[in-house]
């Protein structure tokens, strides 16, 4: 109340001093513009001083705020090679012996099995970063490479779009936070003609006393069985059958008197990245091995004549770059790209190795155990979003029973091949990698190395598999890989580990209103403070006290001038006021706040001074 007081000591007008007594609230200092209905200097100040309250008190809410804070690390991560260590990892572990086909077997029927929502997603039942098919993609019109030669991975709706139905185990990464790093890897292409149909060289059935094995010698020649009466391909294990076999042109280098000794030796040691020109011409380097896909199919829906779907298909692999983005351990590829790392020719495989080849041709086949019928990997051919069993009670005719593959389209039929082909051999090669459960330890997975060069780090630092022929430095690697306890020999990259972290951040905009109301609230405080330091007169406003001083209606003692209205009302706090007619007597009454004369009460009607 010290500047009303002010106001009137330094003789202020009424209007000024009422406004200063109705701004007690808000309301009451707007109401008062409208009742005094005049607009004011000193009445916009007020409701100016009012805002401020509010609005500081805003301000000071609203001043700090929570914001999430990207910081970036690098963590360095393993992950399952592809390249030709891995192959050699393979040839020493699973192929040679058959030690692990009933594991990649399992693994496989897992796979093929999958729901398709699975098989169309970025990851493999396991949780594993599957890599799409770069070929098949980027055949899509909408799809376009920029200028770093990466292509958006878009939304895969068939399975044979990704280059395998299993992925590439990760080891490292971080459980609570998002990450996004590349992997370099291996795969296989085929490039398959339209299929040839033949009648099945047998009388009314494949059983083998019926099958007249020179003439499917001469409809189907390869290099792997050479002999069909003495190993039929359609039993490669005694008392196994299957619904097709594959086969190849070329051999393998086992014999040193073999004309294509040397070039088949050429091939092999150019698919670990040796080129001998010495031993490959030019034709010789860029030729593709065929691989010759023989199936099964039915002839008629009444009784057991068959006929052989037969395809010629080139083979290749494409090495690529693949971009992975993460949120915790759930992966998914977002771009791929050519390999700049992995130049190895296109041309060679790890099918070069004699070993490899007639083991995966035996046992891809009988992967997946079946009664009757094509096998489901053939029903995979036929259909890869359907499931790859006869979902049918009852009796079934032969034409349902055997798949008749001519049916699809030879792009497509390549794209599923390779799909399959890519599925079994990745998990031929490392299937202990595919368990789930992989040791955190990154050492385990032996040196730190890209797949392109993954053979060269198990060798001695003076010997490379780059530059010797593969029965130089085989011996070494097989040693190694007999000794070793890893699950997986592990390809290295780095990636960039994002830790989201909450931060408190500074509003200016509302730290400057903060400022600004805090100060003036102060500066008008500390004025009023100091005005009635220097105020001689008692505070009399704001107070029922304050209608006391020099009353000649209230009856008290004289005196008590300079006491403030608050302190008046403590010395009066027992008398009783009433507000009444002091002039009862008179014809025209007189209204006042008395106490300790006589009182009318006012009356309707009566006439007040």
């Amino acid at each position: 109340m010290s500047l009303q007081n002010v106001e009137f000591v330094a003789n202020a007008h009424s209007q000024t001093l009422e406004l200063l007594m109705a701004s007690q609230s808000v309301w009451g200092t707007i109401e008062s513009q409208f009742l005094m209905q005049r607009l004011t200097l000193v009445g916009v100040n007020l409701m100016f001083l009012w805002a401020l309250s509010p609005f500081g008190g805003q301000a000071s809410l609203r001043l700090m705020t929570r914001e999430n804070r990207d910081i970036s690390t690098n963590a360095k991560l393993r992950y399952l090679t592809t390249g030709p260590g891995g192959a050699m990892w393979g040839l020493s572990t699973t192929y040679s012996g058959s030690g692990r086909y009933a594991d990649a077997g399992a693994l496989y029927t897992a796979a093929l099995l999958a729901p398709i929502d699975t098989k169309n997603g970025p990851r493999d039942p396991w949780g594993n970063v599957k890599i799409p098919n770069l070929e098949y993609i980027s055949k899509d019109s909408s799809v376009a490479a920029d200028d770093n030669g990466w292509i958006v991975v878009p939304s895969i709706q068939e399975p044979e779009l990704y280059s395998s139905l299993v992925g590439l185990p990760v080891v490292g990464l971080p459980l609570a936070h998002k990450s996004n790093f590349t992997i370099e890897s291996t795969y296989l292409v085929v490039d398959c003609s339209r299929f040839n149909q033949t009648p099945y060289p047998g009388i009314n059935s494949t059983n083998r006393a019926r099958t007249d094995f020179v003439k499917l010698d001469q409809l189907v020649p390869g290099q792997l069985w050479l002999n069909k009466s003495e190993t039929n391909p359609f039993e490669p294990i005694l008392g196994r059958k299957t619904s097709f076999f594959i086969d190849t042109n070329l051999g393998s280098p086992w014999s040193e008197e073999d004309s294509m000794y040397e070039a088949l030796l050429g091939r092999l040691d150019g698919f670990i990245g040796n080129i001998n020109h010495t031993r490959l011409t030019d034709s010789e380097a860029q030729a593709l091995r065929e691989l010759t896909y023989t199936s099964l199919y039915a002839t008629s829906t009444d009784d057991s004549t068959f006929g052989l779907n037969i395809a010629r298909c080139k083979l290749s692999q494409k090495h690529v770059e693949t971009m992975v983005i993460c949120n915790g351990i759930q992966c998914a590829a977002s771009k791929i790209r050519n390999s700049l790392t992995d130049t190895r020719p296109a041309a060679f495989t790890a099918f070069e190795h004699g070993v490899i080849m007639r083991g995966f041709a035996e046992q891809f086949p009988l992967a997946v155990d079946f009664s009757a019928g094509s096998s489901p990997s053939e029903r995979y051919l036929a259909n890869s979003s359907s499931y790859p069993f006869i979902q049918r009670a009852g009796q079934l005719t032969e034409d349902i029973i055997y798949s008749n593959l001519s049916l699809v389209e030879p792009e497509k039929f390549s794209r599923r091949l390779s799909s399959i082909l890519n599925t079994y051999y990745q998990l031929t090669i490392q299937p202990t990698g595919y368990f789930g459960s992989l040791p955190g330890n990154l050492t385990l997975y032996g040196p730190d190395t890209l797949p392109v060069n993954d053979v060269n780090v198990y060798l001695p630092s003076n010997f490379s598999a780059t530059k010797n022929s593969f029965f130089d430095w085989w011996p070494a690697f097989d040693k190694i890989v007999q000794t070793s306890e890893s699950p997986f020999i592990g390809a290295t990259t780095e990636a960039t580990v994002t830790v989201v972290e909450e931060k408190f951040v500074c509003n200016f905009a509302w730290l400057v209103m903060l400022m600004i109301s805090s100060t003036t609230i102060f500066v008008v405080g500390g004025a009023a403070w100091i005005l009635k330091q220097r105020t001689l007169g008692p505070e009399m406003f704001g107070s029922v006290a304050s209608m006391t001083y020099e009353n000649p209606w209230i009856k008290i003692p004289r005196g008590g001038t300079t006491m403030d209205a608050i302190e008046r009302a403590r010395m009066l706090k027992d008398i009783d006021f009433q507000v009444g007619d002091v002039r009862g007597e008179d014809d025209v009454g007189h209204i006042a706040l008395a106490a300790g004369v006589p009182l009318r009460k006012l009356e309707r009607g009566r006439l007040y001074s």
